[in-house]
């Protein structure tokens, strides 16, 4: 059996990939491939935060639930899986248990894109989960070429840590410097959508006639909704109404500051990790192995 890890990367297009996929999980399985269905989000993180956190088992049911399907490959999908280039170990612990349930091949997936571009789109997104400044941010991605973000969600199941990368060929080097097979994809060969030549590898394409609808892509959100949510991830941590009173003013500010200045860390993100996004999609894009486009 063939295992294919789709690491995402976030803000790649990997909520329409994964809807696509989600939605096509029969026609998939007709082909010999499975991807787990998924009833409450299109993405594998169920059962990817679990392996992240060092349990396993959600991982190793998924390949058993595959052959029972009589499927010779398993796509396993979540762009929470970014963090492995970072976690070795959670990549070894994958790679035995994928071992141990008779996967044979393992090719690692990741999609990305143009870290300026990256910058400013993953501080957008954070908005939805946590407050992310946006000076912080950049100092963290000048000085490690990556961000860390511990427990940006709590709870029983819940995502453990992300990893953001923007250094793209110094981790990934890393990463695949044990032998591991890694396709690196560009978020802007996005004709059909990004990440496609990782299905066209699959001889899949055909079969993902069930389209997903535009509420199923994550798109960055605009400033001004950045902003409100921002607004009330602070409001949420600030708790009662006279600390909020107190503070909501520099609040409002700090906002409005961090919002108003992510263009500028951005286009020097971009400057900084430009040659090293390119070296990487030299490095790791094998261009002989990819299929025309239909």
């Amino acid at each position: 059996m063939r295992l294919v890890v789709h690491m995402g990367f976030h803000k790649t297009a990997s909520s329409y990939l994964q809807a696509l996929l989600n939605r096509n999980t029969q026609r998939l399985a007709g082909r010999g491939i499975w991807y787990e269905p998924q009833t409450i989000y299109p993405a594998h993180h169920f059962i990817a935060n679990p392996l992240l956190a060092g349990d396993p088992e959600p991982f190793a049911a998924m390949i058993r639930n595959g052959r029972a399907a009589g499927c010779h490959t398993i796509l396993f999908s979540s762009e929470n899986l970014e963090g492995l280039p970072f976690n070795l170990p959670v990549a070894a612990l994958l790679e035995q248990v994928a071992a141990e349930e008779g996967i044979t091949e393992i090719e690692w997936h990741a999609v990305i894109r143009e870290p300026g571009a990256y910058f400013a789109s993953i501080h957008s997104q954070l908005s939805w989960h946590t407050y992310a400044d946006s000076l912080t941010m950049f100092a963290e991605v000048m000085k490690k070429g990556m961000v860390f973000l511990p427990e940006p969600h709590f709870g029983e199941g819940a995502t453990p840590y992300w990893f953001f990368c923007f250094d793209y060929f110094a981790f990934l080097m890393g990463f695949a410097a044990t032998g591991r097979r890694l396709f690196v994809h560009d978020y802007e060969d996005r004709l059909p959508y990004p990440g496609w030549r990782m299905i066209d590898r699959l001889g899949a394409i055909d079969a993902l006639v069930d389209q997903p609808d535009e509420a199923e892509s994550n798109h960055r959100l605009a400033p001004g909704t950045a902003r409100d949510f921002f607004h009330a991830r602070l409001r949420e941590a600030a708790g009662d109404a006279a600390t909020w009173a107190a503070v909501r003013d520099a609040v409002e500010a700090n906002v409005d500051a961090s919002i108003a200045t992510v263009p500028v860390y951005a286009a020097a993100v971009g400057a900084r990790y430009g040659d090293s996004y390119r070296q990487a999609l030299a490095a790791f894009g094998a261009r002989d192995e990819r299929k025309a486009a239909a």
